[in-house]
């Protein structure tokens, strides 16, 4: 069974705690409050070597999070990412 979460802007702290009422005792459900204000890393001069071989980010939720105001994501089963 899939996992679901739901992030919610920062922005609009309504719509996150009528999302968590809506969802509680839903074990396969949680609601997050996203906490970025802007993209960490930026900076004035070039990086040097970049040591991560991806992004850690699997799921890109900057655009609904920024147009809808939320982003819902499917995430694999526990017992899938443990073999």
């Amino acid at each position: 069974m899939a996992r679901y979460l739901f992030i919610i802007s920062w922005s609009n702290p309504s719509r996150y705690e009528m999302v968590q009422q809506r969802v509680a005792g839903m074990n396969d459900v949680e609601v997050i409050l996203d906490r970025r204000f802007r993209e960490r890393r930026r900076r004035d001069h070039t990086p040097g070597v970049e040591r991560r071989r991806t992004d850690r980010r699997e799921h890109d939720v900057d655009v609904p999070l920024d147009q809808l105001g939320w982003a819902m994501v499917v995430l694999p089963t526990r017992s899938s990412r443990l073999g």
